[in-house]
């Protein structure tokens, strides 16, 4: 028996950079939209002979040998990591192997979302063998993400965490002292998930490094970052309310508006690459596109309604552009299987 646990990833609407804690506390204005997709990240946990085994099946890239001797090679850290929050030395040995359908830097958190897979197959395993470690879900993404920060030595924000763990479309506010969640299914969205394409550029960006200049400039006192910052918070909150209101029209208005606020922050957000696919989906009709991840991703979420979705995928294709099979996700982890 194995256990696997399956994680989406995740768009986001309006609000990234303001996710990252304490950014949210200078901030007047400040919320986070986003909603999973079934480019999921998928985790699977076996008992070994007698060596712990880690596989990363996308890198092609496995680590093999006792307890310690895994632990230190640092050749796939953030797995090492959790296998070392999550697991411990006198437990069974595991081989443990993990894949992604989301390319590397798609913007859709994938890293994030692995680590919430891996986290919630390795309390599975344990609570088979009577040892669980009973965590709320606030605790589970506060650790995750702790241990990915230690990876990337940036700060990190948490809309990943979430998305990965609750799927559906996520509305998230930050209150002094917590994180607020507000998780809507698919009654409350079913027209945005058949206009829903994703496609990918080739080209992959580094949304953690944009987030901290961002972030080291905002504690810097900068009043143009601040501000800027607030404004997309105001936008954010808008978008919020036209998403609980299920007017996808305005949501993408507004959600244009606050990329146009995110390119003044960070210039290079956009490549050639991704305003060739966007100006290709427009003028075969898509409604609207935008590109995945704070930090300007390789991925970009495309609304385009289904009587011409097959024609803005070849406009996109001819400029480069790789379709990927994938959709709204409305279930968040799931975990299947016994240890």
């Amino acid at each position: 028996m194995s256990v696997t646990a399956l994680s989406p990833t995740r768009v986001d609407l309006a609000g990234g950079t303001l996710d990252i804690a304490p950014m949210t506390q200078i901030l007047t204005h400040k919320k986070t939209v986003n909603f999973g997709v079934t480019l999921h990240a998928r985790v699977t946990v076996d008992r070994s002979e007698r060596k712990f085994e880690l596989h990363s099946l996308d890198q092609g890239v496995s680590l093999s040998g006792t307890w310690a001797e895994v632990l230190h090679q640092n050749r796939l850290p953030l797995l090492e990591k959790l296998l070392d929050h999550f697991w411990n030395e006198e437990l069974p040995p595991l081989s443990i192997k993990v894949a992604a359908k989301s390319p590397a830097g798609a913007g859709l958190g994938g890293s994030s979302c692995l680590g919430i897979a891996m986290a919630s197959a390795l309390l599975r395993a344990r609570a088979d063998l009577g040892i669980p470690l009973q965590l709320k879900e606030a605790e589970l993404v506060q650790r995750v993400q702790d241990l990915e920060t230690s990876v990337i030595k940036v700060p990190t924000g948490c809309q990943d965490y979430w998305g990965g763990l609750r799927g559906g479309i996520n509305i998230i506010s930050y209150p002094p002292g917590e994180t607020a969640i507000e998780t809507l299914r698919a009654t409350e969205g079913k027209q945005l998930e058949e206009l829903l394409m994703l496609c990918y550029s080739g080209v992959s960006r580094a949304s953690g490094t944009n987030n901290w200049a961002i972030f080291k400039k905002a504690f810097e006192g900068d009043a143009f970052t601040i501000n800027t910052l607030n404004e997309i918070g105001a936008l954010s909150e808008s978008v919020a309310g036209a998403v609980k209101r299920h007017e996808w029209s305005e949501v993408f208005r507004l959600s244009s508006a606050e990329w146009k606020l995110r390119t003044k922050l960070w210039s290079d957000i956009e490549t050639p690459e991704t305003k060739s696919i966007a100006a290709a989906a427009v003028g075969a009709g898509a409604m609207f596109t935008r590109i995945c991840g704070a930090g300007g991703g390789g991925v970009m979420a495309v609304f385009a309604e289904p009587s011409v979705q097959s024609r803005v995928r070849r406009a996109m294709e001819e400029v480069g552009g790789r379709v990927l099979e994938g959709g709204l996700s409305w279930s968040g982890t799931v975990v299947e299987g016994h240890l």
